[in-house]
């Protein structure tokens, strides 16, 4: 053979094995997903509110992309010593519970930092955080059970709130029986009260006694077992913040079955 067509075959071969190799590493490259970030994930603030329970963040992580997942993390609220773990309450949220403390209700935002933990592809992952976010007070009253028995009323008030509040009277109470479509008692005009309910989550009891007033129509002193009724309460309350009170009519109701 001579050294020109040595040459030759040498060279397609070679060839051969480079394209080989070339192909090959394009084919792997297009099979590997490598742990990077084309967007990078921030985390933002879902909610604040101040409840009975204290004071209550929600955080999201956004722009997650891949594989990624929470696990958990903390939160301090600037300025005030205050710092809690993180609890994974959804895929990509998290929630921290803060003890009431008595400026919360006097303040329009709130400065959170913290960080959160979790995995990307496996590996340890870590967003820090420093955000500022409005505050709302959330405030929680209704009627739990509702008992009727020689013409006396007993009711309990549950509640949630972190700050005092005022039960001033009710207007109108009525008591129906949805089964038979009539009134069970009713009430015109107000009924003077002065029931205060502390910050927390707790619940007050009422007695209404139908026949002692005046301005009370009274069509039956007893509940029918299996008979459904509704109560309407109109009530006046006052929210006493740090700096003012804030007066206002709230209309709870409860709908319940005499032995159901």
């Amino acid at each position: 053979m001579t050294p020109l067509k040595l040459f030759i075959i040498s060279s397609l071969i070679l060839t051969v094995i480079a394209l080989v190799v070339v192909y090959g590493a394009i084919q792997y490259a297009s099979s590997v997903h490598p742990a990077t970030m084309t967007v990078v994930p921030y985390v933002d603030v879902e909610g604040v509110n101040v409840t009975g329970e204290g004071l209550i963040i929600k955080l999201v992580v956004v722009n997650s992309t891949g594989n990624l997942t929470v696990t958990g993390g903390y939160a301090e609220i600037i300025g005030t010593g205050q710092s809690s773990p993180l609890r994974v309450v959804g895929p990509l949220t998290l929630e921290g519970t803060y003890i009431l403390l008595p400026q919360y209700v006097s303040m329009s935002t709130i400065g959170i930092r913290g960080l959160v933990s979790g995995t990307f592809y496996g590996d340890p992952m870590y967003i820090g955080f420093y955000l500022v976010a409005p505050i709302h007070v959330v405030i929680n009253v209704g009627v739990g059970d509702v008992t009727y028995s020689n013409c006396l009323l007993n009711l309990t008030l549950t509640y949630s709130t972190p700050i005092p509040i005022l039960i001033n009277g009710a207007a109108n109470v009525t008591l129906v029986d949805d089964s038979e479509s009539q009134f069970v008692f009713f009430m015109i005009g107000n009924l003077p009260l002065h029931v205060l309910l502390m910050p927390g989550v707790n619940a007050t009891s009422i007695m209404i006694n139908a026949e002692e007033l005046p301005n009370v129509h009274v069509f039956q002193c007893s509940l029918v077992s299996g008979h459904t009724y509704t109560l309407y309460l109109p009530i006046t309350v006052t929210y006493i913040y740090p700096t003012t009170n804030v007066t206002a009519q709230l209309t709870l109701y409860r709908v319940f079955t005499i032995g159901g």
